[in-house]
């Protein structure tokens, strides 16, 4: 705990650990149960990419509500293209969220909160950023979850990562740029058991 809080209280973040020059990464980002799939599955056919052009005319909109309400029944997840976003804005938002983390520290630190209501609050928005890591083999980014609410959008940039469980096996979400990740929440799994 202690050194967890001197994490905190640095205010450096994970960008300013890699920018120190680390060569390990510090125990507490050790996940001691974390077994990298050796062959993850690039499977594109796993994830489908529901187009949504055309969703405003009657025989259109029938196909992609079919095509959705299956996803959501099979795996929980998929992406959508054609979504009514340009595709500049997204690249902007990528890039504006990269541009956050990879300013210098004390411009960070200004921002950098835990406490609700203060800061950069990230329970309403997530803007994750991954920078190398010297030993990716010992940790993750995000464990293995389940998203709490009931509908999670992810705008994920061209370098991937993000991974479903499909039956016992992890697949890789494969990023197909201007598409949005749409992610089946657990209290919506409830409402439709229910």
């Amino acid at each position: 705990m202690k050194e967890v809080q001197e994490f905190e209280d640095s205010k450096l973040g994970v960008k300013g650990l890699v920018d120190s020059g680390i060569s390990s990464i510090p125990r507490f980002f050790v996940h001691p149960n974390f077994k990298p799939d050796p062959n993850p599955g690039a499977r594109p056919d796993v994830i489908p990419t529901i187009d949504l052009s055309g969703v405003d005319r009657q025989d259109a909109r029938a196909k992609i509500a079919e095509q959705i309400s299956g996803a959501c029944r099979e795996l929980g997840f998929f992406q959508v293209v054609n979504h009514g976003i340009p595709v500049e804005f997204l690249d902007r938002f990528v890039g504006a969220v990269r541009g956050f983390h990879e300013q210098p520290t004390e411009e960070k630190a200004k921002l950098y909160r835990r406490e609700p209501g203060t800061g950069v609050s990230f329970l309403v928005m997530v803007g994750h950023y991954y920078p190398y890591c010297p030993q990716p083999d010992l940790t993750v980014g995000i464990a293995s979850h389940t998203d709490p609410g009931a509908l999670t959008l992810l705008l994920q940039d061209q370098v991937g990562g993000l991974q479903v469980k499909f039956g016992e096996q992890w697949v890789d979400v494969v990023p197909v740029r201007g598409a949005l990740v749409v992610n089946i929440g657990d209290l919506l799994q409830v409402m439709r058991c229910a």
